[in-house]
């Protein structure tokens, strides 16, 4: 049925997909949502699109699958300026983390120091995902620094599928230290969905799987590589546009969480790389509103990591210096 205005979409065929969605060889798209109690709508967490699925195509589809209503985060500025042509609001989030891998990002002086400390400990390589490396990856999660609390949801997969790829740092023993997931975003482009380190992995271990992994992916012609978003940073660093009431509300809450979710650090870790810094938007269907903005916080366990921290942070403070 959208064979007469394919032709007319050539020019947003290959546009880069929200984060987390990635393109296959198949017909009709796959849509993994989530739905919102209050404000009865769909939060469309990842998606499998068709590879001649343009930007209109999409739309079409959306707008047909959800007459409710829906929301998706991780756009492009393409994406979220198409979107909002056509009668949807975005939210600014934040920015992606973007190495282009003709570029010379290894070539700084602290990432060349840190590849030369990490790469005595061990070597990258990538592992086929199957039954019994998605069970090795699952126990390496577990081994993380952060395996213990409450994990933010929904906002990557989790679950590498099919189309992901997994490479690991591992000790000349033969322990890992490292695993990095990407997902296909396009031809040419490829999205980091899960970045983990060993809590007991010594420094610049990390430095060196990107970098590991940024030779293997330029030596096979990807173009470019998303280290994916960081969120909120980018709001409090002057944005070109003034803030709108709900992302300024945002910024105000955030700004007192940051015992919560190191945004700081994470942003200071992909910035080593000096990537290209995209920025990253929420769309949305309906009106956006601070109900909506609560119920996605509820349902990416932003919430539970919050009450998490802030009473580990009061119970600290219970305890005599």
């Amino acid at each position: 049925m959208h064979s007469g205005g394919r032709k007319h979409d050539c020019n947003f065929m290959h546009e880069l997909l929200p984060l987390s969605w990635v393109r296959i060889n198949g017909i009709r798209p796959v849509y993994r949502d989530i739905r919102l109690p209050f404000s009865r709508t769909r939060w469309i967490t990842s998606a499998d699109i068709p590879h001649d699925y343009s930007l209109p195509i999409l739309h079409e589809d959306l707008a047909r699958s959800y007459p409710d209503g829906y929301i998706f985060r991780g756009c492009t500025p393409i994406v979220e300026s198409y979107f909002r042509a056509h009668k949807c609001w975005r939210l600014r989030t934040g920015a992606e983390a973007v190495l282009e891998l003709q570029g010379a990002h290894l070539e700084r002086k602290t990432i060349r120091s840190s590849l030369k400390r990490g790469n005595k400990q061990g070597f990258v390589e990538e592992i086929a995902l199957n039954d019994i490396t998605r069970q090795l990856l699952a126990q390496f999660r577990r081994e993380t620094k952060h395996a213990h609390k409450p994990q933010l949801q929904h906002l990557f997969r989790h679950e590498p599928s099919h189309a992901c790829r997994c490479f690991v740092f591992r000790a000349f023993s033969g322990k890992w230290l490292g695993a990095i997931t990407l997902s296909p975003r396009g031809k040419l482009e490829v999205h980091t969905e899960l970045m983990l380190r060993h809590r007991h992995a010594p420094g610049d271990i990390m430095e060196s799987l990107v970098a590991g992994i940024f030779e293997i992916l330029k030596g096979e012609g990807v173009r470019e590589w998303s280290l994916g978003e960081v969120p909120f940073m980018m709001l409090m660093q002057s944005p070109e546009e003034p803030l709108t009431a709900l992302e300024q509300l945002m910024v105000s809450l955030v700004s007192t969480c940051k015992h919560a979710y190191d945004f700081e650090g994470l942003y200071r870790f992909k910035n080593k790389f000096a990537p290209i810094w995209r920025p990253v938007t929420l769309c949305t269907s309906i009106t956006p509103s601070p109900l909506m903005m609560m119920e996605l916080a509820l349902a990416m366990g932003f919430t539970d990591v919050l009450t998490h921290a802030s009473l580990r942070l009061f119970t600290q403070s219970l305890i005599p210096a």
